[in-house]
């Protein structure tokens, strides 16, 4: 892998921002399908963009699905050693992944190869065993219906949706890497093409929930309660933390207490104010436990070197 490699992998992530594109590019595509219909018989000499546009969102919604898995953890970062095989790392990518500003998941993102639907489909089923299964399963998972799951699925008829995936991808190499003589498409198939689209890139994205989440929350309350039960989780984490620490016997308990108060007052401050952006809002128990999560994890990774640390570690 050549720098020029490595500084498209920047740029792309620099463009795309830290929003979970898995979850917009449906709509995003969804909103491209409806252009169309308004538009379509004044633009139709601009035909030719919407195949490729469309094949363009689903191979940066599959790059999305694929980093988040990776850098997820277990088991998806040692199943991501079969798409990664061949690919050649050089000190400016170890240098990428050791300043953080590439992740694993970045890498094996953007080395495998997703230029035809059967590919991606093997690439996903990699990474998530018994995908194509699920992709057919796939459905919203929002908690405040779980009592109604499983609902019906997204993607009505996965064999036609698969087949005008495979065709909006032959369009689109046609287009991009051939000068055709005759039309590569009918304008007629773009419907179907952003219908198919739409169906997979939605159902990819719920898979991903149900993969690594489970579920979501749709109101602003239930995603109040979720933050303070995972910001409880992990308090939970760090107090076995600081057991584990005293049971060692290796160190003075009195500091160790004095330690994690001066902590707990630190966190407190600043997770005030970080939530102080949004005082009097109804996210603020949302916010504030967020931010108090990301400073426990912090801890728990300082507790952790003294659990482990080995006799003389200073």
């Amino acid at each position: 892998m050549v720098r020029s490699d490595i500084q498209k992998m920047l740029g792309w992530k620099e463009r795309r921002g830290e929003l979970r594109l898995t979850s917009m590019l449906s709509d995003d595509l969804r909103q491209l399908g409806q252009l169309w219909d308004e538009k379509a018989g004044e633009a139709e000499e601009f035909a030719d963009f919407i195949p490729m546009r469309i094949v363009t969102m689903i191979e940066v919604g599959v790059r999305e699905a694929i980093r988040e898995l990776v850098d997820s953890g277990p088991p998806y970062l040692e199943r991501a050693e079969t798409l990664s095989k061949g690919a050649k790392l050089d000190f400016a990518l170890l240098s990428g992944l050791q300043d953080r500003k590439l992740s694993v998941g970045d890498l094996v993102a953007h080395t495998v190869s997703i230029n035809d639907p059967g590919r991606v489909v093997a690439h996903m089923d990699a990474l998530i065993h018994g995908f194509v299964n699920k992709l057919k399963a796939s459905h919203e998972r929002w908690i405040e219906e779980k009592a109604d799951w499983p609902l019906a699925p997204i993607i009505s008829d996965y064999d036609e949706m698969f087949r005008q995936l495979s065709r909006v991808f032959t369009v689109r190499h046609i287009l991009t890497h051939e000068l055709p003589r005759d039309p590569a498409f009918d304008p007629a198939e773009i419907p179907r093409f952003v219908a198919a689209g739409v169906e997979f890139l939605s159902a990819i994205d719920w898979v991903l929930v149900q993969e690594l989440k489970g579920a979501l929350a749709r109101t602003q309350t239930t995603m109040n309660i979720q933050a303070g039960d995972a910001m409880r989780e992990l308090e939970a984490q760090m107090a076995d933390m600081i057991a584990a620490i005293e049971k060692r016997g290796d160190t003075d308990g009195a500091l160790l207490r004095r330690s994690q108060f001066a902590w707990q007052a630190y966190a407190r401050a600043e997770a005030d104010f970080r939530a102080s952006l949004v005082e009097g809002g109804s996210m603020y128990p949302l916010v504030w436990a967020t931010a108090q999560s990301e400073n426990i994890q912090h801890r728990i990774e300082t507790l952790r070197w003294w659990v482990e640390r080995d006799e003389g570690d200073l």
